[in-house]
C-alpha cells in the first residue's frame, strides 16, 4: 500500500483535533490515494454501470410493452423498473461531475410526480422532457405512476386504448437512458482517474465532492423519503402519503432500506479504504477524543432496526404519523450531526451547501 502523510495544524475552531507537543501539528499516516481509487473504481464506476445496463433493460422492456401491451410484457417491464430503481438506490450519492453536469438526480428521481400535469400532457399529445418544469413529469417516479396507478388490467387497457400514452412512456425512458448512458460514459472513460488523483480537502477536491454529496444523499433519505411525508417541514403538520418514493408500485420502504444500506457502504468504502478508515486514522493518532467512525456505524446499526420495524405499505406509517415511522424519523436525525458537523470537523472539509429544515 502507498501510504503518505498529512501534516495538519491544529487551530481551536476544530474542536476534535488536539495539538502537538512539540510542533502543532498531528502527523496522520494514511493513503488518500487508495481511499479515493478504492470509491472511484470499485465503488462510483461499477454501480453506475449497474444502473446503467438497469436503465438498458428497462428501455427494452419498455419498448417491448408499448408495442404489445399484454399481461406478460407488463410483468416483464415491471421487474426491468423495480431493478432499475433498486439500483439508482446506489448511485444517488454520486451527485458530482458528470453527473452534476446532466442534472442526473432531478432528470431520474423528482418526486412526488406531478400526475395532473403529465395526464394534460397526454392528454394533448405534448412531450417536452427538456425543461427543468419537467422534473417532475419524468424519471423514475413518473414511471411509477404510468405502471402503477391503478391495477395491471386497468393499466394495459388504457395503454391499449391512447397509443400516445405509450409514446410518452417510451420518451421517458429513453430520457433516463440518455442520462445514464452520459454519466456512465464519462466515469467508463477518463473521468475515474481524474476523481481518484484529485487529493486534498479543499472544496474542488473528490474528498470534499464525497462528503457533501454524502450528506445531501443522506438528508434526501431523512427528509424527502420520511420527514417531508410526515409533515415535518410543514406548518400544518399533515402527513402527505402519496409524496414518498414509488408510492404506486409501494416500493418505498424497500427503497429507503436499500438508499440507507447503501449510504452505509459508501461510508466502509465496501471492502476497501473508506471514510470511516480516514477516521479511525484520526482517531488512533488521538486527535480525535471519540471513536467517530464506531459511533457512526452504531448509529446506522439503530436506523436499521427502526426499518425493520417499518412495514409495507410505508405510507401506512405516513399516514398514521405512528410511533414506528415517528421513531425512525428521530434516530434518522441523530445521524446527521455526526455526519455533517463532526466527521467534516475531523476531516477538516467544508459543508459547502446549505438546507433549510433546521437540522
Amino acid at each position: 500500500m502507498k501510504l503518505f502523510k498529512f501534516f495538519i495544524t491544529i487551530i481551536p475552531a476544530f474542536v476534535f483535533f488536539s495539538c502537538s507537543e512539540e510542533n502543532g501539528n498531528i502527523e496522520l499516516d494514511f493513503s488518500q490515494t487508495d481511499m479515493l481509487g478504492n470509491y472511484a473504481n470499485n465503488i462510483i464506476k461499477p454501480s453506475i454501470s449497474n444502473y446503467h445496463t438497469s436503465v438498458a433493460s428497462l428501455d427494452e422492456k419498455t419498448k417491448s410493452f408499448v408495442s404489445a401491451p399484454t399481461e406478460e410484457t407488463f410483468d416483464a417491464l415491471s421487474s426491468a423498473f423495480l431493478s432499475a430503481y433498486q439500483n439508482w438506490a446506489t448511485v444517488n450519492a454520486f451527485q458530482y461531475g458528470p453527473a452534476l453536469e446532466n442534472a442526473f438526480l432531478a432528470s431520474t428521481n423528482t418526486f412526488p410526480t406531478d400526475y395532473t400535469e403529465l395526464e394534460a400532457d397526454i392528454v394533448a399529445e405534448n412531450i417536452n422532457l427538456g425543461s427543468v418544469t419537467s422534473n417532475n413529469k419524468k424519471g423514475l417516479p413518473a414511471v411509477d405512476y404510468l405502471l402503477f396507478k391503478d391495477g395491471k388490467t386497468t393499466v394495459i387497457e388504457a395503454f391499449k386504448a391512447n397509443s400516445f400514452r405509450g409514446e410518452y412512456l417510451n420518451a421517458v425512458v429513453a430520457d433516463l437512458l440518455t442520462k445514464a448512458t452520459y454519466v456512465n460514459d464519462a466515469w467508463s472513460g477518463d473521468y475515474a482517474a481524474t476523481f481518484a488523483i484529485n487529493e486534498g480537502n479543499d472544496p474542488s477536491s473528490s474528498l470534499s465532492a464525497i462528503v457533501n454529496e454524502y450528506n445531501k444523499a443522506y438528508e434526501r433519505c431523512k427528509n424527502q423519503r420520511v420527514g417531508y411525508a410526515l409533515g415535518k417541514n410543514s406548518l400544518s403538520g399533515r402527513p402527505s402519503p402519496m409524496s414518498i418514493e414509488a408510492y404506486y408500485s409501494v416500493n418505498s420502504l424497500d427503497l429507503l432500506k436499500r438508499n440507507v444500506t447503501a449510504l452505509e457502504n459508501i461510508f466502509k468504502g465496501n471492502d476497501g479504504v473508506g471514510l470511516d478508515d480516514y477516521l479511525t486514522a484520526y482517531y488512533n493518532t488521538g486527535s480525535i477524543q471519540e471513536d467517530l467512525s464506531a459511533k457512526i456505524l452504531n448509529q446506522f446499526e439503530v436506523i436499521h432496526s427502526k426499518l425493520d420495524n417499518c412495514q409495507s405499505p410505508f405510507a401506512n406509517h405516513i399516514e398514521a404519523q405512528d410511533e414506528t415511522v415517528e421513531e425512525l424519523y428521530t434516530e434518522m436525525s441523530k445521524l446527521v450531526v455526526m455526519i455533517k458537523s463532526e466527521m467534516p470537523s475531523a476531516l477538516s472539509v467544508k459543508i459547502t451547501y446549505q438546507d433549510s429544515d433546521g437540522d
